[in-house]
């Protein structure tokens, strides 16, 4: 049983790594190559859902439907991340509260560390915006845990 565990704990922490190594891989994408690869995801998306002619009479969604999309991908790569790391934390027999603060710092510190990177990478910069962004993907998904977290412990009194 002991080894199954470390498996679980080993495993939980390399997920961990693996989403830190893909938001750092979408961020050595040089300014072009991003803002290309983002608009042929939003098409085919758009595409697939059937939501081209209603995105075509909207002018403002028109206009501006990369860059909601580029911020909604923030937000989500940073949820998972500190869902991820939520999880490996929890396998150390961390409480929620030290598991939770753990699991944003790891976000916060990623987020701040990809926006630096970002300035070192041709055409593209830091925004802080894109911190508080990917720090509010991180908190939605923290509080989701402690939700989930207190349904649990509700479910097993109640029982």
């Amino acid at each position: 049983m002991k080894r199954a565990k470390a498996v679980s704990l080993y495993v939980a922490w390399v997920a961990v790594i693996a989403m830190i190594v893909i938001i750092l891989g979408f961020s050595s994408q040089n300014g072009g190559d991003s803002v290309s690869i983002s608009e042929k995801i939003v098409d085919k998306i758009i595409s697939l859902l059937n939501l081209d002619d209603t995105i075509a009479r909207n002018e403002v969604l028109m206009e501006n439907k990369n860059y909601l999309f580029r911020k909604a991908m923030h937000f989500s790569e940073y949820f998972i991340l500190t869902l991820l790391a939520f999880n490996a934390l929890r396998f150390l027999k961390l409480n929620k509260t030290k598991a939770s603060a753990f699991a944003m710092l790891i976000a916060c510190l990623t987020a701040i560390s990809d926006e630096l990177y970002q300035r070192t990478v041709p055409g593209r910069n830091s925004q802080i915006m894109d911190v508080l962004i990917d720090c509010s993907g991180a908190l939605v998904a923290i509080l989701i845990c402690w939700l989930f977290a207190k349904k649990n412990i509700d479910n097993r009194t109640s029982v």
